[in-house]
């Protein structure tokens, strides 16, 4: 099998993740001097803010992220990115992180990769429930870690006080079966009718969104479809006053119910035959496969700069939002990277109105060395040592393990001229990939050593624990990661 028809088999068995291990290279690296490095170093030693702890613990006074607090003055948006989805070191230093912004920093909704209304639906329930299963409902099990969970233990303990921390999502990608029991559960205390015809509207949804069926079957049940969420969308706006009084502690439920049955609408109008038409494809035409994941990626990523803009400007136009993702989806200019293994197609950073990037700071995380894993749960050990003069080998000679780079407010000088030149970065700890920090990330977070996340429930546990699995379980399991990027 070629490299690029196992890749996208790869692709549909887990839902479009990525799932190899080629490296490519990406040429050479701006060329420097032994005096350009050393003024570099020295500019780290003296510039560079110490991270003293990753992970979060009891009585921690943060005093290694107070520089944050200038740093990310007037932002109302924090987008903390990663290179790749499965390091426990990014995993805790985020929560660390998130923490910090929102007890000294006043950041009050931290929102996912994950789908919007999952992540909502489960916010509602903080209280209720355990912090793992908060987790669970809400996020894609590439979180799934015991390095993640403290984020959701303080979550619910802050439920209990005056300053809560929301949790939400802005992907168009629904995590789980989750919403249908929610809508179910909702407007079926209204009309019964209604909440089965939720409930299964979101399951065909899902069975379709899983590559469950073929693109033949979508073409016959598309309009369908549509007309169904349709009318879901009229019963919300004729019974909203029944439907709220329900609730009447969360009035804002109906327009977020809104929002996502829309965006529902909007995915089968566009996005599921994307889906299907990779799986047609991912053998006998390899190539085609790749046009129609490429074509995916840019409507994943154009649902979520709106997502994130209505979350921003609709949902919590008053509040200072966080935001956890890949790194390919929070900077600036996905366009102007190179990566012989992807396509440099526009993602989310790029597709945000000019007037929310004026109030957001993009952080973008990498690593030097050890194990992080793939989507799948697969270690990646990272490609170590790093080449002279990429990302990963200027930083590591600052001598500090753990280290944050402020790029946002620097100007190029002696020491700060390799944030301002095209350069080699290391995408997941494998792939070469070349661009200008300083065009992509107002600041870095660079930590030494990381190692893959303990998970709980690893991927696939579900299905195999049962001889007849039923559909709910097969859909969580297809769902279980989210698309990323396809590796060529």
């Amino acid at each position: 099998m070629s490299k690029t028809r196992k890749i996208l088999s790869l692709v549909l068995i887990t839902s479009l993740t990525v799932s190899s291990l080629f490296f490519g290279s990406t040429g050479s690296i701006e060329a420097k001097t032994k005096s350009e490095e050393s003024n570099w170093t020295k500019w780290l030693q003296k510039n560079a803010y110490k991270i003293k702890q990753l992970s979060p613990s009891e009585n921690d006074t943060y005093q290694d992220l107070r520089f944050l607090k200038k740093v990310l003055k007037d932002k109302q948006i924090v987008l903390l990115g990663e290179s790749s989805h499965g390091a426990a070191e990014f995993n805790s230093s985020k929560v660390r992180l998130i923490q910090y912004l929102h007890k000294e920093l006043d950041y009050d909704v931290v929102a996912f990769e994950s789908g919007l209304g999952e992540a909502y639906a489960t916010d509602l329930n903080v209280k209720k429930q355990t912090p793992l299963q908060t987790m669970q409902d809400s996020i894609f099990s590439i979180w799934h870690a015991q390095e993640t969970l403290p984020l959701f233990d303080y979550i619910q303990r802050e439920r209990q006080t005056n300053d809560p921390l929301s949790l939400s999502g802005f992907d168009m990608q629904p995590t789980n079966t989750s919403y249908s029991h929610f809508l179910k559960s909702w407007f079926e205390k209204v009309d019964p009718s209604m909440g089965e015809k939720a409930y299964q509207s979101e399951m065909e949804f899902l069975y379709y969104f899983s590559g469950l069926k073929t693109i033949d079957q979508f073409q016959q049940d598309k309009a369908r479809m549509i007309a169904n969420y349709q009318s879901l969308l009229t019963f919300l706006k004729e019974h909203q006053d029944e439907l709220t009084k329900l609730d009447p502690e969360h009035p804002e439920r109906v327009k977020v119910t809104q929002h996502v049955l829309e965006d529902r609408i909007n995915s089968i109008d566009k996005i599921v035959e994307k889906i299907l038409l990779i799986a047609k494809y991912s053998e006998e035409n390899p190539v085609e496969a790749l046009k129609y994941y490429d074509e995916l990626s840019v409507l994943r990523d154009e649902a979520m700069a709106k997502n994130l803009t209505w979350l921003a400007e609709e949902l919590y136009p008053n509040k200072k939002i966080i935001v956890w993702a890949h790194n390919i989806h929070i900077r600036k200019v996905n366009t102007q990277t190179e990566n012989p293994n992807r396509t440099n197609v526009v993602t989310m950073g790029q597709l945000m109105p000019d007037r929310l990037k004026k109030k957001s700071y993009v952080i973008g995380l990498y690593m030097n060395k050890g194990v992080s894993a793939l989507n799948n749960q697969q270690p990646a050990p990272v490609r170590y040592p790093h080449p002279e003069g990429n990302i990963e080998s200027i930083l590591s000679k600052s001598k500090h393990p753990n280290l944050f780079v402020d790029l946002q407010h620097q100007k190029n000088k002696k020491g700060t001229s390799w944030m301002f030149t095209r350069r080699q970065a290391m995408d997941w700890g494998l792939w070469d990939e070349q661009l200008v920090p300083r065009d992509q990330y107002d600041g870095i977070l660079f930590i030494d050593e990381v190692h893959i996340p303990t998970y709980i429930n690893p991927i696939g546990q579900s299905i195999q624990s049962k001889k007849q699995p039923d559909i709910q379980s097969i859909i969580r399991d297809r769902l279980n990661n989210p698309p990323i990027y396809s590796q060529k």
